[in-house]
């Protein structure tokens, strides 16, 4: 049975604030990119561009959007000033966003050291991070010191080329190639993942599969993050809570006898099965798991899936040494 609110400012608030609670859990990736013999951080973060297979990947993992004016959760990227860059890369479905952190689609002025300051900002503040790492060296998880890096998700071609053979190759994008990806945790961060042994994933498949495991090794940090601290709860459970504490606040209670009037913002009665209209649960097709939703039909419509990587993006919450704000 519904059960009928008052028509009153606490109610008012209390629907508001339901309101504002976010249908869809939001996460956040860093992807960097170590071109040849990198090893220092700072050269690292100030690559403005990477391999043509890079590049790909970097297309694939989800939708380009512009960051000015967005009305979406933006990972704590600039949505005014492209301080963060003009760009990024988005990928959401009825359940849950990414937004990813790119270095190279960042500004970058290797003159201005507040711009690598920015960039560390936000791929330190990343529980995960995904490292393209084209060095030819082994890939040790102290390049990037931070606090809150917990998982690395390190991509290595499995053959390595120059950059020009790479231009001249009959596949630059590398989808028929293979690539080495292994998750790397932070000493003393439970091993999340079967590929903590490395495993080989075609260049097709590659993006999808690291999408995939960022997805699972950012719920899993969220969780060991706040294991001291209070529980993480999910952005449904959240809802479904403030439902709950709606109806068990007016339960009992006889409802109003008059209705309310024709001017008030909230107009006959509200009832918490209404409430419950902002968001419907997600709907399946054919028993075949969630419908998959761009970013770019949730964001705005004609929005370019390219992969140009020119522009620049990224947000947050830290300082430079990678600790939180």
């Amino acid at each position: 049975m519904p059960t009928s609110l008052p028509e009153d400012d606490m109610t008012r608030r209390a629907l508001a604030a339901f309101d504002r609670s976010p249908t869809v859990d939001g996460h956040k990736v860093g992807v960097i990119y170590i071109g040849e013999g990198q090893t220092d951080e700072r050269e690292i973060l100030f690559n403005v561009m990477g391999s043509a297979d890079y590049t790909a990947f970097i297309g694939d993992l989800g939708t380009l959007v512009r960051l000015k004016g967005a009305r979406f959760n933006a990972g704590g990227l600039d949505t005014s000033c492209d301080t963060d860059g003009e760009f990024t890369i988005c990928w959401r479905d009825r359940v849950m966003e990414i937004v990813f952190h790119i270095t190279t689609m960042m500004p970058t002025n290797p003159n201005d050291n507040q711009i690598w300051t920015n960039k560390k900002r936000h791929i330190g503040n990343d529980f995960v991070n995904i490292i393209f790492n084209d060095s030819g060296l082994p890939y040790n998880f102290d390049t990037f010191p931070s606090a809150f890096n917990y998982v690395h998700i390190v991509i290595t071609p499995e053959a390595r080329a120059s950059f020009i053979d790479r231009r001249l190759e009959e596949d630059p994008d590398g989808k028929n190639r293979y690539y080495k990806v292994q998750v790397i945790p932070k000493p003393g961060f439970p091993e999340i993942s079967p590929a903590a042994e490395s495993k080989m994933i075609s260049g097709k498949n590659l993006a999808a599969y690291c999408r995939l495991i960022s997805i699972n090794a950012s719920v899993f940090s969220q969780v060991w993050y706040a294991r001291d601290g209070g529980e993480s709860v999910s952005s449904w459970c959240n809802r479904l809570r403030e439902i709950k504490r709606l109806r068990e606040r007016y339960v009992g209670q006889e409802p109003l006898a008059h209705a309310a009037s024709p001017s008030s913002p909230l107009g006959m009665h509200t009832s918490v099965s209404a409430a419950q209209g902002f968001s419907s649960p997600p709907t399946r097709e054919g028993g075949s798991g969630f419908k998959r939703t761009s970013v770019a039909t949730f964001i705005s419509e004609g929005t370019s899936r390219s992969s140009a990587l020119s522009g620049s993006t990224e947000m947050e919450r830290q300082g430079s040494d990678g600790s939180r704000a």
